[in-house]
């Protein structure tokens, strides 16, 4: 940076962050001129005064939304004095408002090798560095200003929501607590309490940290949000809902709300109020909603409210969100195809692992691929194979829209037990390979997905509690988890004395056609809700899955998976109780192997 351009700097891409920082403390990041000028020498105390009015006009603009005015202002005060803390501080603050969170760093590190007694710059620093994804530097960055100004709540709070999100819950509790013992007044510790014990999967305790919280800042939103989710999580989705509505009513920002509403939509569908649900829903796709897929398409979007409206038109229906959720939402194709009629076409832009299964499914269709990228800490996607030198489209619409249309009521499910169609040739392969293992029932094992964060944990249940479905009597066991998997197959034969077969010469991850096949030929797949359960289920295959709540927004209210009528779902009354539903399959396991010897 030795020539330093503002139009280069602003140039720059934009980053979203890639950690969510909701909870952080509120810090406005700026650098406290009165000790930089304070502690300056005499010499320098006059320019920096000058400096130091333009500066802060610069982090006021920065804070209230004029970043290109503020890096201008930032600018012109390191022309005037490049070796300025304060000035490379300012035009830190200034990139980071405007979402460049790497050059924000580079400047913020200018200023910490200009003045290393600064706790602003290392708090600085650290939010960035958060931001990032840069956890171990973020860490390190807050204890040292922890030292600097031993106890502040903030420092605290943010410290502990980087330990949080490193695993290092008990860490992150102990800071915590010693920190309310001195400021028990203080409703962001509280909250920030809460967040450390929902994220180690305790959402009971974590509603009363929310709730004191809420005591002492009533108008809290963020802690409402919070409240909404902990009720989720442990079934008492009508408090959920009423939680979350109170959020929206003290919502910081757009982006607030969007992750608020989005909340109430999943909340609603899972106690089964499915027109508010699925009109709610549509939040999913606004841009303001941080996990929002931004689609690049040319064409009218339907909303799903009318479809009348899609009679002998051509649409695009494209897949959205994850594997498991393009699976999931074409148990609607057919009715999409009966509302568009003989008269109209129905193109699909699904994952690409994906094609061959849709294809056969849906052989009168047009089903390509859709391209997908992640730019600027954003999903991005695009249907061009369906929309380039073909004639043009009337609609385009996500796949989940089509259940605002035609899921409404639990009745609106069809009977069917499967809606996706596996290569029977493929489906017989795999029951001759199944059958030279011996006799006994054959179940497909599955106990993680291939994302496992610290957040995500609390979904799935560790391998060491499937050791009762493990153990069953009369019953083979085939690996289904896709990922890597040798350590656990290895400690379930050197520990259990369990084999755990290998299906040999298929891609798990990869051949999703080849896994539908496998998925239906073994008699019941055993594990936690991914998308190898999704595709199982969907071409017909049983499955006994284990969950971490009795309510989910997928369920609808039902006490099942009104997708996947072949799949039986097994919880607890207690969230992150996972022995309960696991020993219940392997009671279920044990019966069915049973009748399956006496069929032999």
């Amino acid at each position: 940076m030795s020539h330093l351009s503002l139009d280069d700097l602003l140039a720059q891409p934009e980053e979203a962050a890639k950690r969510d920082l909701a909870d952080a403390a509120p810090i406005v990041s700026g650098p406290d001129f009165r000790k930089a000028i304070d502690n300056a020498s005499p010499a320098a105390r006059r320019k920096l005064r000058k400096l130091a009015d333009m500066l802060r006009r610069a982090v006021k603009l920065a804070h209230s939304g004029h970043g290109p005015q503020a890096a201008k202002l930032a600018m012109k005060a390191l022309d005037a004095d490049p070796e300025s803390a304060l000035a490379n501080h300012v035009m830190g603050v200034a990139l980071e408002e405007l979402g460049r969170l790497s050059l924000a760093l580079e400047f913020y590190q200018r200023a910490y090798e200009k003045d290393t007694k600064s706790p602003d710059i290392y708090q600085s620093l650290a939010m960035v560095a958060w931001k990032l994804d840069m956890l171990p530097a973020a860490e390190k960055f807050l204890r040292v200003f922890l030292q600097m100004i031993p106890g502040h709540p903030d420092g605290t709070i943010n410290l502990a929501g980087v330990l949080r999100d490193q695993g290092r819950f008990d860490d992150a509790i102990d800071l915590l607590r010693t920190t309310i013992y001195a400021h028990p007044d203080h409703f962001d510790l509280w909250n920030a309490l809460g967040t450390v014990l929902i994220e180690a999967g305790d959402p009971v305790q974590a509603a009363t940290f929310y709730q004191e919280s809420l005591r002492l800042n009533p108008e809290f939103g963020r802690a409402w949000n919070n409240l909404a989710y902990a009720h989720d999580l442990v079934g008492d989705v009508e408090d959920s809902i009423t939680a979350f509505t109170r959020a929206i009513e003290f919502a910081a920002n757009p982006k607030d709300v969007a992750v608020m509403r989005h909340g109430r939509a999943l909340s609603y569908l899972g106690l089964g109020d499915l027109d508010r649900g699925w009109a709610e829903y549509a939040i999913r796709l606004d841009p303001n909603y941080k996990d929002a897929t931004l689609f690049q398409i040319d064409a009218p979007l339907w909303d799903g409210e009318d479809p009348g409206e899609l009679r002998a038109k051509t649409v695009v229906m494209v897949g959205e969100q994850g594997l498991g959720d393009e699976i999931m939402f074409m148990n609607a194709a057919r009715d999409v195809i009966d509302a568009v009629g003989p008269e109209g076409e129905i193109r699909i832009a699904c994952e690409k692992r994906l094609i061959p299964l849709f294809r056969r499914s849906f052989p009168d269709l047009v089903i390509d691929a859709h391209a997908s990228a992640r730019l600027e800490g954003r999903d991005w996607r695009i249907a061009d194979s369906l929309l380039k030198d073909r004639t043009p489209v009337d609609f385009w619409f996500p796949m989940g829209n089509a259940s605002r249309a035609f899921r409404g009521s639990l009745d609106r499910f069809p009977d069917a037990a499967s809606f996706l169609t596996a290569d029977e040739a493929t489906v017989a392969h795999w029951r001759d390979w199944l059958s030279s293992l011996g006799p006994g029932l054959k179940a497909g094992l599955l106990w993680k997905s291939l994302k496992m964060t610290a957040r995500r944990q609390k979904y799935f249940s560790a391998f060491d509690n499937w050791r009762p479905v493990l153990e069953t009597k009369g019953v083979t066991l085939v690996n289904l988890q896709y990922g890597d998997v040798e350590e656990d197959i290895a400690r379930a034969e050197k520990d259990f004395g369990i084999t755990i077969h290998q299906p040999p010469d298929i891609d798990l991850k990869n051949d999703l056609d080849g896994v539908a096949a496998l998925g239906k030929a073994v008699d019941v797949v055993v594990g936690t809700m991914n998308a190898t359960v999704n595709l199982a289920c969907a071409v017909g295959g049983s499955a006994l899955v284990a969950t971490p709540t009795a309510r989910g927004w997928s369920r609808l209210g039902s006490d099942g998976l009104p997708w996947y009528p072949t799949a039986r779902l097994f919880h607890s009354e207690t969230f992150g109780d996972w022995k309960t539903p696991v020993k219940a399959i392997a009671d279920v396991l044990a019966e069915e192997a049973k009748a399956a010897k006496k069929a032999a």
